[in-house]
């Protein structure tokens, strides 16, 4: 079995990555660009020329009207084809269909229906649209004010007012939804590794596979390198002092074992913990503990026990504990990033030191 240090990762094999990042580079994603047509045919000319300038693949059903159920099956057909949806909405509507949606509408509610990365461009200023490209009908002014403000509800829309504006709105948007939300793609058949390569990658990753699952269960084991170290119910004598109104015991020895110490103090580490309060969680329960057994101890006098008995435990004996607990791999030093400002040293529990604490604490049922 793997016996990797506490925090160790697996590493992938290197020929997992080079081909993992060889057929990602090889990909082309297909792009449904939809608009009206004839009062943006400058502005989709710029938008299919930054979609190809990425080398990716522009698709839009602009050229073959959706006149009949014929037609709305396949434009359906190269949207579900399509890994993602650019809807430019200027100052028309556009035709409509037999049940009263316009088709840019009916394509991009289809779009979002099956979940399609979408990339929404409204024109900012509809008022300064040229006569000729705007609506004139009252009522297909409103169906695009209503559909425009359905996009706005549902998207991060970006705004232009030029073709200019769409290609680097298009380049930059297109660029952050890829890294965002990687879709399936397209590899040239040249491209696609040998049925060698991918009995190669499969047996590689399923190795991995092991791996990982070899190394999360030694996690929760200790490391072969303790066996040598005081642990478990090994004693270990902590030494106070004792003070009384009247008189000091020091030092004045306790003793524990590894387990029960660490049992009672390592649930101030469950969400981390900065040093200083570790090292009070050791001395609260130490001191506490100490008082207890001063009072019960029948080899001291009833009358040096009655009144203000504290312990105080050395910062020497809170450091050996400390020590231990990190060389058995129970506890290490936090790597949480914290404000510049924050200087402190942090403690939490090791995956091995939660499982130990859940040993430890967890209540058994009844026999």
């Amino acid at each position: 079995m793997l016996t990797p240090l506490i925090g160790a990762s697996i590493m992938l094999p290197p020929n997992v990555h080079f081909l993992d990042a060889q057929m990602t580079n090889n990909k082309r994603f297909q792009i449904f660009v939809s608009s009206t047509y004839l009062d943006l045919v400058e502005e989709r000319q710029a938008v299919l020329k930054a979609i190809l300038e990425l080398d990716h693949m522009p698709a839009g059903m602009e050229l073959f009207p959706a006149t009949d159920d014929s037609a709305w099956i396949l434009i359906k057909s190269v949207i579900d084809e399509s890994d993602y949806y650019v809807l430019i909405v200027g100052r028309k509507y556009g035709s409509l269909h037999a049940d009263g949606l316009g088709y840019t509408e009916k394509e991009y509610d289809y779009a979002y229906e099956q979940k399609k990365p979408v990339i929404a461009l409204l024109h900012s200023d509809p008022g300064l649209i040229p006569r000729d490209k705007t609506d004139i009908d009252e009522a297909q002014w409103k169906r695009l004010e209503k559909f425009r403000e359905k996009v706005r509800s549902r998207h991060t829309c970006q705004f232009w007012t030029s073709a200019h504006d769409l290609k680097a709105s298009v380049i930059v948007s297109l660029t952050a939804m890829i890294k965002r939300h990687p879709a399936v793609g397209w590899v040239r058949a040249d491209s696609v590794p040998t049925g060698a390569r991918i009995e190669d990658v499969l047996l590689l990753k399923e190795r991995v596979a092991e791996l990982e699952v070899e190394l999360s269960a030694s996690r929760t084991l200790p490391s072969p390198e303790t066996a040598g170290l005081a642990q478990g119910n090994d004693a270990h004598e902590i030494q106070v002092k004792v003070e009384t109104s009247s008189h000091e015991w020091n030092p004045y020895p306790i003793l524990y074992s590894w387990d029960d110490l660490f049992a009672h103090v390592a649930p101030a580490l469950l969400n981390e913990a900065s040093d200083g309060r570790l090292r009070s969680a050791i001395s609260s329960y130490v001191a506490a503990d100490a008082v207890r057994i001063f009072k019960d101890d029948a080899d001291i006098p009833k009358n040096q026990k009655t009144f203000g008995v504290s312990a105080t435990v050395p910062g020497s004996e809170i450091d050996t504990c400390i020590v231990q607990f990190r060389a058995l791999g129970l506890i290490v030093e936090s790597q949480k990033k914290r404000s510049v400002t924050d200087t402190g040293k942090y403690w939490a529990l090791t995956p091995y030191g939660d499982h130990k604490l859940v040993q430890l604490r967890a209540i058994r049922r009844a026999e």
